[in-house]
């Protein structure tokens, strides 16, 4: 599939370089490293996503890590946010 990315022109120096030396080309490179940063994100444990409505909601890492609508509702009050 082909996509068009905007990369910094450091990074992009480094990408070219990188390719050179494997002696691929870019997008095959770019290719390999998005697709070892995706398997890495899913070794770590990356939280899950689940989309709700207009929003993705990501999975708590712990039970303890979950914030209750009153809590937000609570800081919302509080600072007078809205």
């Amino acid at each position: 599939m082909r996509t068009t990315i905007e990369l910094d022109e450091d990074l992009h120096t480094l990408v070219q370089r990188q390719a050179q030396r494997e002696g691929l080309s870019m997008a095959r490179l770019l290719g390999r490293l998005v697709a070892q940063g995706l398997r890495g994100l899913q070794a770590q444990g990356a939280p899950a996503t689940q989309p709700s409505g207009r929003f993705t909601v990501l999975a708590p890492a712990t039970p303890e890590a979950c914030v209750s609508s009153a809590a937000v509702q609570k800081v919302i009050d509080e600072e007078g946010i809205l």
